[in-house]
């Protein structure tokens, strides 16, 4: 009886132990991280919408080498819009972006679900020389917080990574690891999908560029929690 005791007890852990990183697992299976090698249509919705001065269009959104391109086309105001299929809740959410250079225009990752104002978590990156970036939340049909800042780096000359740390009650915004904002009021609870939209938003100048200009996404990720 020890042995078959001691045996039945090790079983027993084992099937205790594998159902912990079964669910565990489980709990994991939206996480994922697209380094754009293709457009997964699975995952990526390409958007046709009016969006500020002028459209989000499909065709303004592309794969090549390795990267996911947004393109604001020359002498007008459209841009590309590009979102998940899927909704996400409590995460980690990066993005390695190089902006395009367009002054009057905006490169956004962020966080949103219908209606306008109802829930929204936004990193937005202004395409010129001021370096400025814009952390926002949305909650119950209005914003709830919104800071400007000033990146430390020109984010039109280089490779850079936007996070949003999004957990229950509060929401932190890091760039390269440090982080720039943290709001604990007035931040959803609500599942989102993550869009990248880059566009001539409506309280900007709206100067259409003389050449097309493109913002570049690198890779894209998502860690739940």
């Amino acid at each position: 009886m020890g042995h078959w005791g001691v045996s039945l007890r090790w079983v027993l852990a084992v099937v205790v132990f594998g159902t912990i990183v079964s669910t565990a697992a489980a709990g994991r299976a939206g996480d994922f991280r697209d380094e754009f090698s293709s457009l997964d249509t699975a995952r990526w919705t390409l958007v046709d919408r009016a969006a500020g001065l002028g459209r989000v269009v499909p065709a303004n959104v592309g794969v090549a080498g390795g990267e996911l391109a947004v393109r604001l086309p020359a002498s007008t105001l459209d841009g590309g819009e590009i979102r998940t299929t899927a909704a996400y809740r409590f995460g980690t959410y990066r993005a390695r972006l190089k902006i395009a250079d367009a002054p009057s225009s905006i490169t956004a990752f962020y966080l949103y679900g219908t209606p306008d104002f109802a829930r929204e978590i936004d990193i937005e990156l202004f395409n010129d020389a001021s370096r400025r970036i814009m952390f926002s939340t949305y909650s119950g049909g209005a914003q709830t917080n919104t800071r400007t800042l000033v990146l430390p780096f020109d984010p039109r000359a280089g490779y850079h990574v936007y996070e949003i740390d999004y957990r229950p009650g509060s929401v932190r915004f890091l760039v390269d690891g440090t982080v720039m904002q943290e709001w604990s009021k007035g931040v959803t609870r609500a599942a989102m999908n993550v869009f990248v939209t880059v566009w001539f938003a409506s309280w900007l100048e709206g100067t259409a560029p003389e050449s097309d200009r493109t913002t570049y996404v690198d890779w894209i990720d998502f860690v739940s929690r």
